[in-house]
């Protein structure tokens, strides 16, 4: 099953629950010194008017027009010291009521760190009948929109297996069906915990090759729901596997493209890839080696070695120390001023982010191999299906695009969008690369990047469609 970040670290997390008992009593102590200076100044104020009706009501009532006057100054006089009574409360109970806000924001900083995570799931509504394929490894799943559609390629947005739930695509594709590609489906990656050890009675691998096969049966089925090819998205991670299986099987895309994807790791340098040639492909044998793990007893995947999800997010907040430090700086700040909006999307983006996915451990050893020490896409050299895979051999049949970040660490970006520069058997109106000023994150969750560079993305896929009715509802670059 998934687990939280800070199990790795049961001390650290037993020591902020300490600290939180002191917190919990210095709110508890504010809150009750508020309420009892409010009932002070209550008293008070309830006294002060007492004693001013009080003298009102000696006041001879035989000439009104005489002694009016009075009551109406008792009047005057009973309101002005309640409000000067009401003035000094608040001054009293505004710092106090400080002191309490900056205390519960202390604490609940601390509780994002020492309490479970929630669950994590799709925000997007859909029904098990919306599931198209329910895989060893991942689910295929419809979020097409209620309309009539115009195009009759499905959009597959392929979320990474990263160490998170796949709702990191999840903007990204309802972004993309909302301007248009209203066919669409997202690839959800399972935790390792939840994936077979054999499926029909055969033992089911969860490496590349087994990731290919899977990527192989969901496009087969998409494309032969509508007779159209689809249109691949790949976010981050599945780039690499997902242009191969386009190479292998060419007639099942119609475009493919990549966003932040780590497709070409030598096409820049990067921490990434410097770190793991520096330590040799043998590296992850021996990391794996040192944090043995297995799925549980009683668990769907028991059995199954894995890689510990927590320790690819430790790396990933290790990886971004200068980021982290800051988002987690702002975000006490947030709790203890009372932004409780700012800080509600801060601390549900950290939810997410520390309730860790395990990875197989097939998968996890393919990809720092392959990807970021061979580098086999590039070079030819990785071997899938029976078949050696280059970039070189990509099909002249399926345009592409790639966009990178500015800003990216995770992959930079020559790294994204390096390799399209590799393909010569394309005309280069059928490639199209992007540069967004933006970090790993922004190019698939940023509204700013979604809006400004998505649109070029759009419009691509668009030209290549198969329009279902006419070519009237084509683009003129179609027709």
């Amino acid at each position: 099953m998934p687990a939280s970040l800070m199990t790795l670290f049961p001390q650290a997390t037993a020591a902020m629950e300490g600290l939180q008992w002191p917190m919990k009593a210095s709110i508890s102590m504010a809150n009750m010194m508020s309420r009892m200076v409010t009932l002070g100044f209550d008293l008070h104020a309830n006294a002060i008017r007492t004693g001013f009706d009080t003298a009102a009501s000696f006041i001879p009532q035989t000439d009104e027009t005489d002694n009016g006057w009075i009551k109406e100054l008792f009047s005057i006089c009973s309101d002005t010291a309640v409000n000067l009574d009401k003035f000094v409360e608040e001054k009293i109970t505004s710092g106090i009521n400080q002191y309490e806000q900056e205390r519960q924001g202390e604490l609940d900083f601390t509780r994002l760190f020492t309490e479970t995570p929630p669950t994590q799931t799709w925000n997007v509504a859909f029904d098990e009948k919306d599931v198209l394929l329910d895989l060893p490894g991942m689910r295929l799943i419809d979020i097409s929109a209620d309309t009539d559609h115009v195009i009759d390629n499905y959009t597959v947005v392929f979320a990474p297996r990263a160490g998170h739930h796949s709702n990191i695509a999840e903007r990204t594709a309802i972004h993309l069906r909302d301007q248009g590609m209203t066919r669409m489906a997202i690839v959800e990656q399972k935790c390792a915990a939840d994936i077979p050890m054999y499926v029909d009675g055969k033992r089911h691998y969860e490496n590349f090759e087994g990731h290919v096969s899977q990527y192989k049966q969901m496009l087969t089925h998409v494309k032969d729901l509508t007779g159209a090819p689809p249109h691949l998205v790949a976010v981050c991670q599945p780039g690499p596997l997902l242009i191969s299986t386009v190479i292998l099987y060419p007639e099942l895309a119609c475009t493919f493209g990549s966003a932040g994807s780590p497709m070409h790791t030598e096409g820049e340098k990067g921490f990434l890839t410097d770190f793991s040639r520096m330590m040799g492909e043998s590296y992850i044998d021996k990391l794996m080696q040192a944090f043995p793990a297995r799925v549980g007893a009683g668990e769907i995947g028991e059995g199954r070695e894995i890689y510990d999800g927590r320790l690819q997010v430790l790396g990933f907040y290790i990886l971004g120390i200068d980021q982290h430090t800051r988002n987690l700086t702002r975000l006490l700040a947030d709790f203890k001023e009372g932004r409780t909006e700012s800080a509600g999307r801060q601390k549900q983006f950290y939810e997410w982010y520390n309730h860790a996915l395990h990875f197989p451990a097939g998968y996890i050893r393919d990809t720092f191999k392959e990807v970021f020490v061979r580098n086999g896409l590039i070079h030819g050299t990785l071997k899938l299906h029976g078949r050696k895979v280059s970039i070189r051999n990509y099909p002249d049949s399926v345009p592409i695009w790639a966009l990178g970040g500015t800003n990216d660490a995770i992959a930079p970006p020559q790294q994204a969008i390096g390799h399209v520069a590799l393909i010569e058997n394309l005309p280069e109106s059928e490639k199209m690369t992007i540069l967004a000023d933006a970090g790993h994150m922004g190019l698939f969750r940023s509204h700013r990047v979604l809006n400004q560079f998505y649109g070029k993305i759009i419009d691509f896929m668009k030209s290549h469609s198969d329009y279902r009715f006419s070519q009237d509802h084509a683009p003129a670059s179609v027709a």
